[in-house]
């Protein structure tokens, strides 16, 4: 059994820990394969960039061991920087601050994968190195949860600014996941009547192509692990111009 951590406990920045406050049996780690996360589509934007900068410490600290890394420690810190910046702008609902923080999400989510590869190429599945990078890290002996996703919420339609078109915005179950759009122009009760018009990542999705006066049925659904399809949404309905 791990040992129970007490208060006068000695313990350094490099101690293998897990959050439930006992030390991690070294054979715990060391026995399975250890991969770091490369995919942070799932962290709230609160919660990114101090994820961030804890990795970028713990990379910085150990760059003996991380001495090539895809992208500098310093370039790292400026995306952390930018991002945290670009984060408490967009607190003015402004449409320009609204863009400028998600393209820096993307650029930071897209850095942290990068060095999350590295880190799992350096590392060979050793959890005592991937430990040493900062990065949350899972035990690949463990099967992946091929649970279906759920339905995406909120979809809303609105007119495109061309003719013969409509743009749909949904909130998936998780940010940056890939979604399945569908329309029908007949019985939303009939399955048949279905077409898939688009599989597109995120959740906004610009339909194109239909008669002006046309009335459009639209329903999401997001692809899950393994190709596994969620739960569609509430199908809602346009009149397209």
């Amino acid at each position: 059994m791990p040992a129970e951590l007490s208060w006068d406990m000695p313990v350094h920045y490099d101690t293998g820990l897990f959050w439930d406050s006992q030390l991690a049996e070294p054979s715990s780690i060391m026995s399975t394969t250890i991969k770091a996360v490369i995919s942070f589509q799932s962290y709230t934007d609160g919660n990114l960039g101090p994820t961030a900068q804890t990795i970028h410490g713990k990379m910085t600290l150990n760059a003996g061991i991380f001495d090539d890394p895809p992208v500098t420690m310093v370039v790292f810190q400026g995306q952390i920087t930018d991002y945290m910046t670009k984060l408490s702008a967009r607190a003015s609902r402004a449409t320009a601050d609204i863009m400028a923080f998600n393209a820096a999400r993307e650029l930071l989510e897209e850095t942290l994968g990068d060095l999350g590869g590295y880190v799992n190429i350096v590392a060979k599945g050793d959890g005592l190195i991937v430990e040493k990078s900062g990065f949350p890290f899972y035990d690949t002996d463990k099967a992946p949860d091929t649970t279906p996703p759920n339905a995406p919420a909120d979809l809303r339609l609105k007119h495109s600014e061309l003719p013969g078109g409509f743009i749909a915005r949904y909130k998936p179950e998780k940010r940056g996941s890939v979604n399945e759009v569908q329309t029908s122009t007949g019985d939303p009760n009939n399955e048949a009547d279905w077409v898939q018009k688009a599989i597109i990542k995120g959740g906004r999705a610009e339909i194109m192509g239909f008669a002006p006066g046309t009335i459009v049925w639209v329903r999401v659904r997001t692809v899950g692990i393994k190709g596994i399809m969620g739960a569609w949404s509430d199908p809602a309905q346009i009149r397209v111009l």
